[in-house]
């Protein structure tokens, strides 16, 4: 009986380490202030075949922490190839890219996955199973910024950054119906219509913010520290959004071992306590000041963001601590607190 657990088990893992096939939808998304749209473009595997299109899904309308419109597009091998041409409203110019991607990083993600809560059984308890992705993303930030991540709810991980060129489409071959507008008529239209009107404000006042997306990436060492005025109460779920467009959850036995994580700033955190949670977004130019400034004084050291609520519960006051030195944060929002009952 033990040699043939033994022999299930190891069955098991050769299986999970030997499979390559993965189903997942295909979506394109971008900073909400700065929309694309997809012109064309396509997945390839290691044998050159084609495995999707690219789903045409008008101008995007989420965010750059989220995925895209699905539009039917979906595969389930692991994608070798990447050709995508795009146009940037904001910017005024399309661009493409046409490179390959890292197989072994995409498998391995697939393969580790996460852990997730499953269904509650009979007795009404959630035990905690091992998910993975469904949802192949390529971003699209200003400066033809490419970035792929792989998604599932709350659970996303980037894959890698790419370059896109500027790259020249007419008008004409864009659109369905060809118009009459010159090429640049078309841009200035389309700015005006799929821009949101503060950034374009902001992009006559100030330029588009190139880079942003770049230093968004930069990874600290840095965890969420509890310090309730009782000295009694606790963390016991963490949800976290961060400003490169990762996110993570953390069940209460991950959070038991109190461990500093590797990420980017944290863009906003569900925290949940014994009786109390709260949501707390950041601002990503003092998140980035502050934790940059630790990075050059201290490089070695990992960070503490610590968590104080006040009486009762009816505000949380943060700040950011490394070794003996601590800065309040100004800048960021409780969104609000609530009972858990």
């Amino acid at each position: 009986m033990i040699f043939w657990m033994q022999a299930c088990d190891k069955q098991n893992r050769m299986e999970k380490q030997e499979k390559t096939d993965y189903g997942y939808n295909v979506t394109v998304t971008a900073p909400k202030e700065y929309p694309v749209e997809v012109h064309e473009g396509w997945l390839m595997d290691d044998k050159k075949q084609f495995i999707c299109a690219m789903p045409k899904a008008g101008s995007t309308t989420g965010s750059w922490g989220y995925d895209g419109a699905e539009a039917g597009q979906a595969g389930n091998k692991i994608p070798y190839h990447l050709n995508l041409t795009y146009v940037a409203y904001a910017e005024k110019k399309f661009y493409t890219v046409d490179a390959d991607l890292p197989m072994e990083k995409i498998l391995e993600e697939f393969s580790k996955g996460f852990s997730i809560e499953g269904d509650p059984d009979e007795n009404k308890i959630q035990h905690i199973e091992h998910g993975t992705y469904n949802t192949f993303t390529i971003g699209a930030a200003p400066g033809g910024v490419i970035v792929v991540f792989l998604s599932a709810g709350h659970h996303r991980v980037e894959i890698c950054r790419l370059q896109a060129k500027e790259v020249f489409v007419d008008r004409n071959n864009f659109y369905d119906n060809p118009h009459a507008r010159t090429q640049q008529g078309f841009f200035d239209t389309m700015f005006e219509i799929a821009v949101p009107k503060t950034i374009q404000e902001s992009i006559k006042e100030k330029g588009i913010p190139y880079g942003l997306w770049d230093k968004y990436r930069e990874k600290f060492r840095y965890r969420f520290v509890f310090k309730p005025y009782d000295g009694k109460d606790k963390f016991t779920f963490e949800s976290h959004r961060y400003f490169n467009g990762e996110t993570n959850l953390f069940y209460p036995q991950d959070l038991d071992k109190n461990e500093y994580i590797t990420a980017a700033i944290p863009y906003n955190v569900n925290l949940s306590f014994t009786q109390y949670n709260t949501e707390i977004t950041f601002d990503d130019q003092e998140m980035l000041k502050v934790f940059g400034d630790f990075k050059k004084s201290d490089p070695e050291k990992p960070l503490d963001i610590i968590i104080k609520p006040t009486f009762e519960y009816n505000d949380m006051k943060i700040s950011v601590k490394c070794g003996d030195k601590e800065i309040p944060l100004q800048k960021y929002k409780v969104e609000g607190v609530w009972s858990n009952n």
